[in-house]
């Protein structure tokens, strides 16, 4: 498989090459504050977040079918995710007495919960908005869990009560994504890259 291809660039959302821009500046506008650490690790979070969206996961058959299905107008969620870390620990807003950290668990798990409800929705079942956003919940706990085990390892967690309301603010924002997008798509499309539900009930018979 070519890693990639003409076709493959014209794939990408525009809104999440305008959001790449964007991470670029704020990491030349730390450089420009003299706080060159925060703009490197901008940076490294820039490069992490091209290795999500550049290759052709529509051609990868070795990712999962309702990852290659995702839409790619999804691209831009692992950038902005990081547009609205960055600022945190870059300019140590999440310190102090501030609502940042608990807006930015919120915005998170909103764009966490889009992402979930598009891989549900992908085989194009019809889920009504709350058994979407019930499932969804469940992701986003998870999700929110993880992060808060990743900070009690590298050091960065408050007290107890910082993280509670961090997970529940996650799984929160992810559930209300998840409901909108069940409201809004309750009979979703089936994505062409779905496997034909005749060819799976007969598979274990072959």
């Amino acid at each position: 498989m070519a890693p990639l291809t003409r076709s493959d660039i014209g794939r990408q959302s525009t809104f999440a090459w305008v959001a790449i821009l964007a991470l670029l500046a704020m990491a030349g506008w730390f450089w420009g504050l003299e706080k060159h650490a925060a703009a490197q690790g901008t940076l490294a979070s820039l490069a992490g977040c091209l290795g999500l969206i550049l290759p052709p996961r529509e051609r990868m058959e070795v990712l999962p079918w309702r990852v290659r299905a995702l839409p790619r107008g999804l691209d831009a969620v692992p950038v902005l995710a990081t547009l609205v870390v960055s600022p945190g620990y870059g300019l140590n807003w999440f310190y102090g007495a501030n609502p940042y950290d608990e807006a930015v668990h919120l915005l998170n798990g909103l764009l966490a919960g889009l992402v979930f409800a598009a891989l549900l929705q992908a085989d194009g079942t019809p889920r009504g908005a709350l058994r979407l956003a019930a499932t969804t919940a469940g992701l986003g706990l998870l999700l929110g869990s993880g992060w808060e085990v990743f900070e009690w390892a590298t050091g960065l967690i408050g007290d107890w009560t910082d993280t509670w309301t961090d997970v529940a603010l996650t799984a929160g924002g992810a559930t209300l994504a998840a409901a909108w997008a069940g409201v809004r798509h309750p009979r979703p499309e089936r994505s062409a890259i779905a496997p034909d539900p005749a060819e799976e009930a007969e598979a274990p018979a072959q």
